[in-house]
């Protein structure tokens, strides 16, 4: 009788722990791994303020989590539809995401804008200001349900990565980039392209972040708790603070990068200039060795010293 009471009490435990979040395993956690300083990856796996205020949150709900590196934001959202990650710490809404997500309440305004090339700005008053241009975006990208309709309806755009989108506008094989005002600027630090590009004044939209759950995940009934911590923390000021943060801690990243690839290349240059001289040096040597000499030589198969 002893046993069968203590046996009901360990299984009333391990019930209702469970039912907090009906999930046994950590909850899997993605998302871009190229958008600072909202997620972007360093060391194999995502920081930035999406992932902070993830972390944050479920430490406090005492969800276990574990963050990674997913791949490329389009591998993201495929692995979110399979039921392969659980959440996604910051994505745009849309009809089609909503097939296979469902929504937290948006935690942080993100302007979408347009970049072009500093000479050549065009007068930009409404959607329509694109029609008829040659646009590039990033892939996998959403700008909200109704500009995404009218991208594709109206407008030629490409889908590349950041890399190749501003290589194109440097090139003026595109007119404009449509981009995130925080990748644009991060962006346009690292690719070097502050000085050649121009930001458009107007925003094309103004979009928000939210965190998103798989349909298929098993902490689905979470996100009423989730909802709730992220607006307390809206409240309280904190997702503001954290965006200024994160993006000095990428700013501060970039510089160590900076100066570290500086380095490496002011040593490459060095060695290789070093390299150089010894090899001129040694062409001398040898120049002398076979031509100031009386050197016998090889006819055939014969060899005569």
């Amino acid at each position: 009788m002893r046993f069968l009471s203590l046996f009901i009490v360990v299984l009333s435990v391990i019930l209702l722990t469970g039912s907090q979040s009906g999930a046994s395993d950590p909850m899997i956690i993605a998302g871009s791994s190229q958008g600072p300083p909202i997620s972007w990856e360093k060391n194999g796996t995502l920081t930035g303020v999406a992932p902070e205020l993830a972390s944050k949150i479920l430490t406090d709900l005492k969800i276990p989590f574990v963050i990674r590196d997913e791949g490329n934001w389009q591998e993201v959202q495929n692995k979110a539809q399979a039921g392969k990650i659980d959440m996604i710490v910051s994505a745009y809404d849309n009809k089609k995401r909503r097939m296979y997500m469902e929504y937290s309440i948006p935690y942080l305004k993100s302007p979408v804008i347009i970049v072009v090339k500093k000479d050549a700005v065009f007068p930009f008053s409404s959607w329509n200001s694109l029609i008829g241009k040659k646009g590039v975006a990033h892939s996998g990208e959403s700008f909200g349900q109704e500009f995404d309709s009218f991208i594709q309806t109206k407008l030629n755009v490409s889908y590349l990565s950041y890399e190749r989108a501003f290589q194109m506008l440097n090139t003026e094989t595109a007119d404009y980039l449509i981009i995130d005002l925080y990748p644009a600027i991060v962006y346009s630090q690292l690719l070097n392209a502050e000085e050649k590009v121009s930001f458009l004044d107007t925003p094309v939209t103004i979009q928000n972040f939210h965190m998103t759950i798989s349909k298929k995940s098993p902490y689905l009934n979470m996100l009423p708790a989730i909802n709730k911590k992220i607006k307390a923390l809206l409240d309280q000021g904190y997702i503001k603070k954290l965006t200024v943060e994160q993006y000095k801690k990428w700013h501060k990243t970039f510089q160590e990068r900076q100066r570290f690839f500086a380095k490496q290349n002011i040593r490459a240059t060095r060695e290789q200039t070093e390299f150089n001289a010894g090899a001129r040096d040694r062409g001398l040597e040898r120049l002398a060795r076979f031509v100031e000499r009386d050197l016998p030589y090889m006819e055939g198969n014969n060899f005569t010293q």
